[in-house]
């Protein structure tokens, strides 16, 4: 049985709000960084050993509680000075996500296309960060 999204999404909130982290697949959660801004992710998947998150590159003053997940953007190699790299895949370890505090912010849709780098790093036989 398939659990629908919303339900998935307020129990993420109610488990962040208890000071607990859930993770789930499609969820945008924030992290904070050295220069103390924070930046959003998504987890794409979840396996036993690892979580495939999708890093954007937009900065925030504090932990976004709110955020429409179109504005969300990926700069590469030609970033502009002090512009977070983001990344469409990385497949970080269980162990070194926990490190991150990410915070859960709400659930969206994963798309078929963000799933290229996944796909790729399966194909692979690819390891974690």
């Amino acid at each position: 049985m398939k659990i629908p999204t919303f339900i998935l999404g307020w129990f993420c909130l109610i488990s962040s709000a208890l000071g607990q982290t859930s993770l789930v697949e499609g969820g945008l959660y924030s992290t904070r960084q050295e220069n103390g801004s924070y930046s959003v992710l998504k987890i794409l998947k979840l396996d036993p050993d690892g979580v495939h998150v999708r890093l954007y590159s937009n900065q925030f003053p504090s932990h976004p509680s709110q955020l429409d997940e179109k504005s969300l953007y990926i700069a590469g190699m030609n970033r502009k000075p002090n512009e977070s790299l983001g990344m469409g895949h990385a497949p970080i370890s269980r162990r070194s996500f926990s490190s991150w505090g990410a915070r859960f912010i709400k659930v969206v849709p994963v798309t078929a296309d963000e799933f290229e780098g996944y796909n790729m790093w399966k194909e692979a036989e690819g390891g974690y960060f």
